[in-house]
């Protein structure tokens, strides 16, 4: 009966949103053909976003789009000096954060939505909505992502791809002119995960990603973005990076939020042109 409801609901989702949003979500056309720990060429991910604040002029989180009016990240993200919708701009179609961006265009952001029930001391319900003051026109380098719908399952080895423009090592900060980066790294299980970051440290809002024998992660600077799943033709964001241990450390995957469990919360937020939701 469970997993009956679940399908249900992820239909009844699916009929409530755009169809033109699944028809145009996840689909990154200068994106042919993937090698993980290398930098991104230009339009890649074209969902990907960086976080300006305005005030200290820095890169401080990424994100991802996710229709033409929102933008998905991390509830960490917008604590402290970063909770000003007023002093944020929203990068898109970026590949560097320094030199030249012919693709690139800019948002400011109207609204900061982190969820009511984040809790920062267990790293849980780690997501945000960003709603920009303008909308955006898709292009080949600006694209929106689809989303994990609800029930969705990701096998232990599923391999994911992240990217960021944060740290490349604990306090090594990416050299310039700071290409967007990209890797693979497998779905890791909740056992595992549980086993090595303590007992009692993931919840089953959140999914693990990484390698056991370290080498590859998201580090600081890359919370808030995307890891995306690929299903046939489209891509399909899993998880939103979190938090970790380290970065690439042996027996220390990464954290990410799991974001088939946000369907409700991110559709009752968004209530119009919804995300193109998809089962994986």
């Amino acid at each position: 009966m469970l997993r009956l409801g679940c399908v249900a609901v992820t239909l009844l989702y699916l009929v409530k949103g755009s169809f033109c949003q699944l028809n145009v979500c996840g689909r990154a056309p200068l994106n042919p053909k993937i090698v993980g720990g290398q930098n991104a060429s230009a339009g890649a991910w074209p969902w990907q976003v960086s976080l300006h604040s305005i005030s200290s002029g820095f890169h401080f989180c990424g994100g991802s789009l996710i229709n033409k009016d929102w933008i998905l990240s991390a509830a960490h993200c917008f604590t402290g000096s970063y909770n000003n919708a007023a002093d944020l701009v929203v990068y898109l179609g970026k590949q560097t954060q320094q030199g030249s961006n012919p693709h690139q265009i800019s948002r400011r952001v109207k609204k900061i939505i982190t969820h009511s029930k984040y809790a920062s001391f267990a790293n849980n319900n780690d997501i945000a909505l960003l709603r920009l003051t303008t909308a955006v026109t898709f292009t080949d380098y600006i694209r929106p992502v689809c989303l994990a719908a609800k029930c969705s399952t990701f096998n232990a080895g599923t391999r994911c791809w992240i990217t960021g423009w944060g740290d490349i090592a604990s306090n090594v900060e990416l050299p310039r002119p700071g290409v967007l980066q990209q890797t693979i790294v497998p779905v890791v299980s909740q056992t595992v995960c549980d086993k090595y970051l303590g007992p009692g440290a993931i919840t089953s809002n959140m999914i693990c990603a990484g390698l056991l024998e370290g080498g590859k992660d998201t580090c600081q600077g890359d919370s808030g973005g995307p890891m995306v799943i690929k299903k046939n033709t489209a891509w399909v964001q899993a998880g939103i990076t979190s938090w970790g241990i380290g970065c690439a450390d042996p027996n220390s995957p990464g954290v990410y939020t799991r974001v088939s469990e946000y369907q409700t919360w991110i559709t009752n937020n968004i209530k119009l042109n919804l995300p193109g939701f998809v089962k994986y």
